[in-house]
């Protein structure tokens, strides 16, 4: 029981009176160090006196007592912590910390397997992610952040979680806008706002400017603390991928015509009409140069979910013609043919009955799309020729 109290006598005196005060100098070697990831994690580490270490609160207390001298100048400690001051709980009475104290370098007694940090997450979300083109969406952010909790050593360090705010917002909204904002003092960690999408797949990126201070206390023998703070900075960036406002580009709905034009007998002139015919009269033996021609039932248009955006110009840019009954002497052979280039084509027997000549056509369309987009695409089909013995014009 005498050498319990003798100890603890001893451990008071060295509290009072071992490493002097100003061997800290009052300066605590602090820094942080800050990692981001492109996918909305961060951390801010602190580190004190050259080693990682572990976030406490106030008011602890270190009880030094000498375990031996090693050598002149050079002396070992046992080293207690203590909870609400030295008469408070104790949080290592089972494992003291070994500190050697030369009068160059004072040990702090940390243990270099602890850390202290904070941790951030950014979440960032485009609502509705598919709409379509020319709509508002909703585009949001919300960071969240975890303080690391520990205390092991004389030493304390840590992220003060009341210093973190977020200076800034800049949201890129992937179609070259940019827009910066003030943090919403009634969401001070929160991003929403609007932003209206023209057609394409977009990612949206939003970035927060985050300021905070980095805590750390050293504590001489009797218990006094050495504080500083030193403050930090970081962007925290994350993605909203895939936003889509996709055009889907239908198209036209043609049917295969075509213009005879030709002289009567009596040099009439029958010129071509600028819109075909899938089926025609022609008089028996009569020259006639056929023009293709495209009859457009449905133009196409564009789509974006469901919405029409937009419309379209179709023409045609050839054709190509499969030969079949022919009489005139200039008949046109199978083959590919530019838009303007006519048929050379004649019939000199009437089929009986309701039978009609086929004029096989197998048209090259261009779709051009009121976004500029361009589309090609064929068509095929036979434009039916009755063939009459009267020159009538039907």
């Amino acid at each position: 029981m005498k050498r319990l109290t003798a100890l603890a006598m001893a451990a008071v005196l060295l509290a009072a009176s071992a490493a002097p005060t100003s061997a800290f100098g009052g300066h605590i070697a602090i820094a942080t160090s800050d990692w981001t990831s492109p996918d909305g994690h961060a951390f801010v580490g602190v580190q004190a006196d050259g080693q990682w270490t572990t976030p406490s609160g106030t008011g602890y207390c270190s009880v030094w007592q000498l375990k031996a001298v090693v050598a002149p100048n050079e002396w070992v400690y046992w080293v207690w912590v203590y909870q609400n001051g030295c008469s408070g709980q104790p949080l290592n009475f089972t494992n003291p910390l070994q500190v050697i104290t030369t009068p160059g370098k004072p040990g702090m007694g940390i243990h270099a397997n602890t850390s202290a940090g904070m941790s951030l997450y950014l979440d960032v979300s485009v609502q509705p992610q598919d709409a379509p083109a020319e709509s508002q969406r909703t585009v949001s952010a919300q960071l969240t952040a975890g303080w690391l909790t520990a205390l092991n050593g004389a030493i304390q360090a840590y992220v003060v979680p009341s210093s973190m705010q977020v200076t800034t917002w800049t949201a890129d909204f992937g179609d070259g806008s940019r827009r910066t904002f003030r943090p919403d003092p009634a969401n001070l960690f929160g991003l929403t706002t609007t932003h209206t999408y023209g057609p394409g797949q977009f990612d949206a990126v939003v970035t927060a400017r985050v300021t905070g201070e980095a805590y750390a206390a050293f504590f001489a023998p009797d218990g006094t603390p050495y504080e500083q703070l030193v403050p930090f900075a970081l962007n925290i960036s994350n993605s909203a991928s895939g936003i889509g406002a996709p055009i889907e580009y239908v198209p036209p709905v043609v049917r295969v015509s075509a213009s005879p034009s030709g002289t009567l007998p009596d040099g009439t002139i029958i010129p071509a009409d600028a819109v075909g015919h899938t089926a025609i009269y022609w008089p028996r033996g009569l020259h006639c140069l056929l023009f293709a021609r495209a009859d457009i039932v449905t133009e196409g248009y564009e789509l974006s979910d469901g919405v029409v955006i937009g419309g379209a110009k179709t023409i045609v840019t050839g054709y190509h013609y499969d030969a079949g009954v022919n009489d005139a002497s200039d008949a046109t052979p199978t083959g590919s043919y530019g838009p303007d280039a006519p048929i050379a084509i004649q019939w000199d027997t009437p089929l009986s009955g309701a039978d009609s000549y086929p004029v096989a056509l197998t048209l090259d369309l261009q779709t051009t799309y009121d976004d500029g987009a361009v589309r090609t695409s064929t068509a095929s089909g036979t434009v039916f020729v009755t063939v009459i013995y009267s020159a009538v014009n039907q």
